[in-house]
């Protein structure tokens, strides 16, 4: 006997069935088609920006940026709709490209002061890891912290005598440093990345705008 599917298409409204249609268009739709620039599919000669962060860090930051970067499309797709003039998409680009070059440097001065490169040997192949400490030596600590790394000595050092684990990393750092080193890194990210998405969607609605010769 075989199973009957049901449409529950059939079931929703016009409305309805077109929101639905809007909605995971500008979520699933977005997420997917961003999945190159995200690193989450391999494209040859390409290094994906986010490669740079921990791989902890990614899993937090793609479901995110993913979510805003379906904002910014619903945005542009708003925007077209209005008859906003070239003289005010100048301003916005202008505007965007200001915040997206403040935070690009920002996102640079911070990646290089709050996260640790550290070179690790596997299979034979040396392999760099990424590792959020928030520092680039290691800070005092509290008499009980169980770190077995010298107050002062390199950041790169203290992680390769210990381990790539985030509990360990932490007990040498502190908590609260590498959890607001993190957001800091994230927030950055997220800014950086934006920031590009809406020039971009910028271009597209001055190119539709732009007067055509037949």
């Amino acid at each position: 006997m075989t199973e009957r599917r049901v449409d529950w298409f059939s079931f929703m409204s016009p409305i309805a069935r077109r929101w639905l249609k809007v909605f995971l268009g500008l979520t699933v739709g977005v997420a997917a088609g961003l999945a190159p620039f995200y690193g989450a599919r391999v494209v040859p000669a390409f290094s994906p920006l986010l490669g740079l962060f921990p791989l902890d860090l990614r899993n937090t930051i793609i479901p995110l940026s993913g979510f805003l970067m379906g904002i910014i499309v619903a945005s542009v797709q708003y925007a077209s709709y209005r008859r906003t003039s070239r003289k005010t998409l100048t301003r916005w680009f202008k505007g965007s490209m200001i915040v997206y070059l403040v935070s690009f440097v920002l996102l640079v001065f911070a990646y290089s002061l709050l996260v640790t490169r550290v070179e690790v040997i596997q299979e034979s192949k040396p392999e760099t890891f990424a590792v959020v400490t928030g520092s680039l030596t290691v800070p005092a600590r509290p008499p009980a912290s169980r770190c077995t790394c010298e107050v002062g000595e390199p950041a790169d050092i203290c992680v390769a005598d210990i381990s790539l684990n985030p509990l360990p990393v932490r007990s040498c750092f502190g908590t609260t440093r590498v959890a607001i080193s993190t957001l800091i890194l994230s927030f950055l990210y997220l800014f950086v990345t934006s920031a590009f998405a809406v020039l971009v969607a910028l271009l597209v609605l001055t190119d539709v705008r732009r007067p055509r010769t037949p």
